[in-house]
């Protein structure tokens, strides 16, 4: 079998599902060859560390190359099975060191994952039938319901509450080969696709419709370019969880008119120096629809609620230094404030 791993196609190659992402078809993949997922990765890229990393976010060159040599698959295509293939689309580059904007992240320690990075429907799970697999759009902080299912999306096992981590399913078995569905939990064994599937509001449907539409089209003619919109949305979105406007007034008046409230829990969560793909998912999930009601109807419904609240520019422009144009020229022409106009009660009518 190894020597087969080697030649030109494999002998029991698979092909990425759609929006199937690059762990779950890596798994998909040694399972189809019967061999442990460690063993067929190191047989393949014996000098490539893969799991102690994102390799969803940082896969290497050559992985790439072989697997569109040897299953075989367009390259266009085993590019989009990485988080990577976003660039350009959810923000402007890939980062290499760090987090990465939208992207949720794994807590990686060696090879265990102590952040819930990677969510899930077990709704779309179930209707995979014979062939389960896990979304690319289930690593993104964007991410909240299933649109098609019309259900919240799950960040862990509800059994046990452990991250989702299929590849882990060898874990403490030397010998034997994995004999559950890649949909079991590798921590108690409990199969996510019979987990309950909690109804989402139909507001919050059709806002994650929409973001999955900007993401592949843009925002409209005048912003075409998706990442400039995200930008815009992650901006007002961190503004909301400021630690000078968190729970005030103007929070609390923005979270009753977008129906969005924020659970108590979220109030024990410390704002400060925290980016958003850390936010713990309630959080997350009030925040990104309260951020979105604002940008509706542009710049009216924005302008209206800093202006009745007095909210000046500067939560707004900062710890980022470029902005887009139809963003920065909106708050700097209306909602900077200097020591002159600051005087006047007619700046904020």
């Amino acid at each position: 079998m190894g020597n087969n791993l080697l030649g030109t196609l494999w002998p029991a190659f698979v092909r990425p599902q759609p929006d199937e992402l690059l762990s779950s078809w890596l798994v998909r993949l040694a399972r189809a060859h019967n061999l442990k997922v460690h063993t067929f990765c190191s047989v393949t890229w014996p000098k490539v560390q893969i799991w102690n990393r994102d390799v969803d976010r940082l896969a290497p060159r050559a992985l790439l190359d072989t697997l569109a040599t040897r299953t075989p698959t367009p390259p266009e295509r085993v590019w989009k099975t990485t988080l990577a293939s976003y660039a350009g689309w959810l923000h402007a580059r890939t980062n290499p060191r760090g987090h990465a904007e939208w992207i949720l992240p794994l807590g990686i320690y060696h090879r265990t994952r102590n952040r819930y990075g990677l969510l899930f429907c077990p709704h779309c799970l179930q209707s995979d039938g014979a062939i389960p697999y896990f979304r690319r759009k289930w690593r993104l902080a964007l991410s909240l319901v299933c649109p098609h299912c019309e259900i919240y999306l799950h960040d862990r096992c509800p059994q046990c509450n452990q991250p989702i981590v299929f590849f882990r399913q060898e874990l403490g078995r030397k010998s034997a080969l994995p004999d559950a569905p890649m949909t079991a939990c590798f921590y108690c064994g409990f199969d996510l696709r019979y987990s309950s599937g909690q109804p989402a509001p139909s507001a919050l449907v059709q806002q994650q419709t929409e973001w999955y539409r900007i993401l592949s089209e843009g925002w409209h003619e005048q912003v075409f370019y998706p990442h400039l919109y995200f930008d815009v949305l992650r901006q007002v979105a961190k503004t909301l969880f400021s630690p000078s406007l968190f729970g005030s007034d103007w929070q609390r008046e923005i979270s009753q008119q977008a129906g969005a409230y924020l659970p108590s829990e979220a109030w024990q969560v410390r704002p400060e120096h925290i980016a958003l793909e850390f936010w713990p998912f309630i959080v997350r999930k009030a925040l990104l629809q309260q951020a979105q009601w604002l940008l509706e109807d542009w710049p009216r419904r924005f302008l209206a609620m800093m202006k009745q609240y007095r909210i000046a520019s500067t939560p707004l422009l900062r710890d980022r230094k470029v902005f887009p144009y139809w963003y920065e020229s909106v708050v700097r022409d209306h909602l900077y404030v200097n020591n002159v106009n600051r005087r006047f009660k007619e700046f904020w009518n």
